[in-house]
């Protein structure tokens, strides 16, 4: 098989890591020596990424990240309980959470009947975009589809975002869904397999470019 055109792969940062804080630090870090520069005043990085963690686990939180462990253990918690969600800081994860387990229609408990059932299942999918409120909404979800499916007698779990940024929100975002995979994983009752999260622009904020960098440079030594 030939390799794409360059074309087709420019822009595109692919990392495979063993674990969400790795994974995290080298998308930082990649995407600010080769993330792609921007024509607008928002972002001073842009890519695509997508992300690929073999085997994910239940992790510490990562001391440099900007957002307090208390904080990142309360979302993790939160997005498959539902519990202290007065705690919870992130509000997108909040509308995560309903949007994925509220009844009636309950998403989740749909996702695990389909793979509960015969295989392959392709239907095995929660859709977090609502049209009928996210088109003006001031909070709408930038997470907007999680995949499933079992291979090789294992949970494999697909997370598509429009959005991630690198610096102040990617580790929360891959780890409360590596929260979420392994949740569907005890509940269908197999092992968790592969991770993949896809975001199709993973950036960083031109106000946090000074600061990434700092935060870049002592995870490079860290």
């Amino acid at each position: 098989m030939t390799n794409p055109p360059e074309a087709c792969t420019r822009g595109l940062l692919y990392i495979k890591q063993d674990s969400s804080r790795a994974a995290w630090k080298e998308t930082l870090l990649r995407l600010l020596q080769q993330g792609s520069d921007t024509d607008n005043n928002t972002y001073c990085r842009d890519s695509m990424v997508v992300i690929e963690i073999e085997t994910p686990t239940p992790e510490a939180a990562e001391p440099l990240f900007p957002m307090s462990p208390q904080a990142l253990a309360t979302i993790n918690h939160f997005i498959v309980t539902g519990a202290d969600e007065e705690q919870v800081e992130h509000e997108w994860t909040k509308l995560y959470y309903h949007r994925i387990f509220d009844a009636p229609n309950s998403q989740i408990e749909y996702l695990i009947s389909k793979l509960s059932g015969l295989e392959p299942a392709p239907e095995s999918i929660i859709s977090l975009w609502d049209k009928t409120i996210d088109q003006e909404a001031a909070i709408s979800p930038c997470t907007l589809v999680i995949w499933a499916r079992k291979k090789a007698g294992k949970l494999e779990l697909h997370v598509h975002a429009h959005s991630s940024d690198a610096y102040k929100k990617l580790l929360m975002n891959l780890q409360e869904f590596i929260a979420l995979h392994l949740y569907i994983a005890e509940r269908v009752g197999i092992q968790p397999g592969k991770y993949i999260h896809v975001i199709d622009s993973c950036h960083i904020h031109r106000e946090d470019h000074s600061a990434a960098e700092q935060l870049a440079a002592r995870l490079a030594t860290d």
